[in-house]
């Protein structure tokens, strides 16, 4: 807190009291911009990790439904052979 206090102390000394509100009003428009474009990456990045999950469980889906389907056949196969001989 207090190394808060004196960076404020020398700053006003430095810039002095007509320009250090200028300047505080530009860095929390900077540091408000930063937010945005940090929370506006962050939200696209998850999206994109939901799309490629959805797409991963629609692929697992279709695999598992194949080798379902695969496994019927086989065993229809083998009941005409028994029938057959």
């Amino acid at each position: 807190m207090w190394e808060l206090v004196i960076i404020l102390l020398i700053a006003l000394l430095v810039l002095g009291p007509k320009e250090l509100p200028k300047i505080a009003r530009t860095l929390g428009r900077t540091v408000r911009q930063l937010q945005r474009a940090t929370d506006e990456i962050r939200q696209t990045i998850e999206s994109e990790v939901e799309v490629e999950k959805e797409d991963a469980s629609k692929v697992e889906g279709n695999q598992e439904s194949r080798g379902a389907s695969e496994v019927g056949e086989k065993k229809e196969d083998r009941e005409e052979d028994k029938t057959s001989i």
